[in-house]
Parts: structure tokens; C-alpha cells; sequence
């Protein structure tokens, strides 16, 4: 019930609001699973807080809390959206390594993203000699 209450929290743009569900189950000791890390770290990238989405990463590492290829894919998609991909190829590898292996989900984020980074690449190019 947790998890359904927090992803309509995150559709309707209360992000913050999913957060401190997240935190109130953990203080009383409710167990907190990948799913329901996934839906608000989704939410964070979505709302382009990014340093709080990988905090949230990290915390799930140091809590025990298996990633999987959706928290993953997830933030993949919100770095390749911001171009950041130094931090796609680190966060790519560490997926693999971990043997979490990327869904046709995962290479359509990152097909999307290098597609429109070309796009972009060609668009500049084409101005500076226009």
C-alpha cells in the first residue's frame, strides 16, 4: 500500500511529500524494498534533483537494498537527458559489473539521449558555418 500511495505522491508532483513517506517507514522500522526507492528516485530525476536521486542510490548501497536495472535505467535516462555522460558510462558500468544487466528499456534511454546529443551536435555545427 506504501508504494501505491507514494507513486500517485509522485504523479501529482509531491515528490517531497513520497520522500518523507519513505523516511517515515523507516523510522518505524516499516521495510522499505528497491520498489519503493525506485519510485521516488524516479521522481527526483524527473524533477531534475539529481544529487538527491544518487544520495538516495547510495543510501539504498549502504542499507543493503539491492539496485536493479530499473534504478538504474532510471537515473541513466535523467543523466543522458542532461547530458552528463562521463556519469552514464561510470553508472553503465557499474550496472554491468554488478550484473545487472540493461533492458531493451536501458538501451532505448540511452539510443533516445545519444541520438538527440548528434541532433544537437549537428544543429551547433550547422550554425556556427550558416
Amino acid at each position: 500500500m506504501h508504494g501505491t500511495v507514494m507513486n500517485r505522491l509522485c504523479k501529482s508532483g509531491h515528490t517531497k511529500k513520497a520522500l518523507s513517506l519513505l523516511r517515515l517507514m523507516e523510522q518505524e522500522n516499516t521495510k522499505s524494498d528497491v520498489y519503493k526507492y525506485n519510485i521516488v528516485i524516479d521522481a527526483l530525476g524527473k524533477d531534475a534533483n539529481l544529487d538527491a536521486a544518487i544520495n538516495l542510490m547510495n543510501e539504498m548501497k549502504q542499507k543493503g537494498i539491492p539496485l536493479d536495472v530499473v534504478t538504474y535505467s532510471s537515473l541513466i535516462d535523467d543523466l543522458c537527458k542532461l547530458g552528463q555522460w562521463e556519469k552514464v558510462r561510470t553508472l553503465f558500468s557499474e550496472m554491468v559489473d554488478l550484473n545487472i544487466y540493461p533492458n531493451v528499456n536501458t538501451f532505448n534511454i540511452l539510443i533516445d539521449g545519444l541520438c538527440k546529443e548528434m541532433k544537437s551536435r549537428c544543429r551547433g555545427s550547422n550554425e556556427a558555418h550558416g
